[in-house]
């Protein structure tokens, strides 16, 4: 499984990639627009990424517009359906607003509220097939 994690925090970023190292070559980006240029390229050498962990509150670009202009990448790649990208919105705010934001407007397959444990993170995307 190949993942691209997208978090301001550089802790977020270690923590995640310590958790996912046994079951995943990770890719992490710093900003919004780094993870958008990290996913143009994947897609671009037709090697994509099988999961984006990606956080809401980000300066410059925030975790919805970063999330929206990932699945616009993908629509003008040609790419649909199960071949889309199981993205995990990971972020403090728990809120009504910000979930159903991440689901019906941006297309997320999975929310998880910070702090997020190892067992919670990998659960979520073995749901998806991604771990065995």
């Amino acid at each position: 499984m190949r993942a691209l994690i997208i978090d301001d925090d550089p802790f977020t970023r270690l923590y995640f990639e310590e958790v996912l190292a046994p079951h995943a070559s990770t890719i992490s980006a710093a900003s919004g627009a780094e993870g958008l240029c990290a996913f143009a390229q994947a897609i671009e050498e037709e090697k994509p990424f099988d999961a984006v962990l990606v956080d809401i509150c980000m300066p410059g670009m925030d975790g919805h517009q970063t999330l929206q202009k990932l699945r616009n990448l993908e629509r003008e790649a040609g790419v649909r359906g199960e071949a889309e990208a199981a993205v995990v919105m990971v972020s403090a705010l728990s809120d009504s607003r910000n979930v159903n934001r991440a689901f019906f407007q941006g297309g997320a397959m999975s929310f998880l509220t910070k702090p997020v444990t190892p067992d919670v993170l990998v659960d979520e995307l073995r749901k998806f097939g991604l771990i065995s």
